[in-house]
């Protein structure tokens, strides 16, 4: 016989099991052995049409009976195999219902399983199995933090500030920690349970351990130095206060150690470990945040898709905002370059009328009129531009609407920033002022690498880098 056990909405149901179907040769029973069976099937509800339940639990409960009289043993399988006969898992899978303790088992409301239960006797019981709906928001929290910190994780990999908190957050623990130990083995009551009660709190929360133990372990400690109460106190801050520094440094020492390289920089390679490590850890919350593992995997891969929008967007404002700040500086700039010189030669006051190209758009103010003081008495000298620029020199701007105008396309682009940084280069190098400093500055000069050869292995680790 199988109940059909259906869930239909919120709260609790609850349903009477007399197992009454006879089978023999049930697995883990001795031969000829008959047994009084029933099977329960659990429905869950449909995942497309009740999504809201992807943080919502089932519990399955058999409560311990009431009755004074001997309670023949009940035994119980939690499967999911409908070509399984009734009675018939394997002795491993059956677990026995402890007189006076309930039976408790979790399972994802979008799941269809089976409750197979068993009886060794003649006479059978009466059961009763609730199953109870529960929502649990330590899941929602899983789910945005794995988010967050897919987002985030190649930019806290390469944060100083992130490596320095977090290593002396975990230097300050281990000081306590240490400490913690070596005080409980000080303590004549503490000798045989200091390793559990070190496991304990490392495992249970610091927190709550030494808001409630911490300061009776100081004062036990300080009883028996002979220090009396009116300094308890005073030591007990002095005592928090050293540990913090001590762990705190050993934080900092930890960072300058074995993260930073010699140049103050983080390291590539503990660069990428780290930040590998967060998205594991990330993974590993996303999965968490559902009992229903194919609701858990498609909310991985939505956060990944969510996580790389969210870089993408992060980065578009930066760009943005980087790229409003060049706007205004070149504005200004351009505002700047419109201005005559001042003449060298001249009258002692002239007037300029500075006004805008033609058919240019840059500038808003139409007309604007400057006073120049002149520092020349000689009459009769022209304006000269104090640098000629050659036709070479002469770049159509890309970025003004200008009649000289044009696109540069990639291949053009980069062979112009070649051939302009390779004679920059030219000029500079042919300076003596350039020679000078070289050679007093030898020992500082190095040679990367060839671009194909870094380009090569860039593009082989490139999926190491996923940011």
């Amino acid at each position: 016989m199988i109940l059909g056990f259906a869930v239909v909405g919120e709260g609790s149901s609850k349903v009477q099991i007399s197992p009454s179907l006879k089978v023999v040769n049930s697995p883990g029973t001795k031969p000829g052995t008959w047994v009084l069976c029933e099977r329960v099937d659990v429905h869950g509800f449909r995942r497309l049409k009740n999504l809201n339940k992807f943080f919502h639990s089932l519990k399955l409960k058999i409560p311990p009976s009431n009755s004074t009289l001997r309670r023949p043993d009940v035994e119980v399988c939690f499967h999911r195999n409908a070509s399984r006969a009734i009675g018939m898992c394997p002795q491993g899978e059956w677990e026995k219902v402890d007189k006076g303790v309930s039976w408790v088992r979790a399972m994802s409301p979008y799941a269809h399983k089976f409750l197979d239960i068993r009886m060794v006797g003649s006479s059978s019981e009466t059961l009763e199995l609730s199953l109870e709906e529960g929502f649990f928001l330590y899941r929602v929290i899983f789910l945005i933090l794995g988010v967050v910190m897919l987002s985030i994780a190649s930019s806290l990999s390469k944060s100083l500030v992130f490596y320095y908190s977090s290593a002396m957050a975990i230097g300050i623990i281990l000081v306590i920690l240490v400490v913690l130990f070596q005080g409980m083995k000080l303590l004549p009551t503490g000798r045989k349970s200091s390793l559990a009660i070190f496991i304990y709190s490392s495992l249970v929360g610091l927190g709550t351990f030494l808001l409630r133990y911490l300061p009776g372990l100081l004062h036990s400690i300080l009883m028996e130095m002979g220090i009396s109460e009116d300094m308890y106190y005073p030591l007990a801050i002095f005592l928090l206060a050293f540990i913090a520094f001590a762990g705190a440094w050993m934080g900092f020492w930890a960072v300058r150690s074995f993260v930073l390289t010699e140049d103050g920089s983080v390291d590539i390679s503990t660069s990428h470990f780290v930040a590998w490590s967060i998205r594991v850890l990330a993974v590993v919350l996303i999965i968490q945040s559902s009992l229903d593992p194919l609701l858990a995997a498609e909310a991985l891969i939505c956060g990944i898709i969510v996580s790389s929008i969210l870089r993408r967007i992060i980065r578009w404002r930066f760009l943005r905002r980087m790229y409003k700040k060049l706007f205004k500086l070149a504005r200004n700039i351009n505002r700047e370059s419109l201005v005559p010189d001042l003449l060298p030669f001249g009258g002692s006051r002239d007037k300029y009328k500075v006004e805008r190209p033609e058919g240019s758009k840059f500038l808003s103010p139409l007309a604007k009129q400057f006073n120049l003081a002149s520092c020349n008495s000689m009459k009769g000298s022209s304006r000269t531009s104090r640098h000629q620029l050659s036709d070479s020199d002469v770049y159509p701007s890309t970025f003004h609407t200008t009649p000289e105008r044009r696109e540069f396309s990639k291949d053009s682009w980069e062979k112009f920033t070649r051939e302009a940084t390779q004679k920059a280069v030219k000029e500079l190098v042919s300076s003596p002022d350039f020679s000078k400093w070289a050679a007093a500055n030898a020992e500082r000069i190095t040679v990367t690498p060839n671009s194909t050869t870094s380009t090569s292995r860039q593009q082989r680790h490139k999926w190491f880098l996923w940011s």
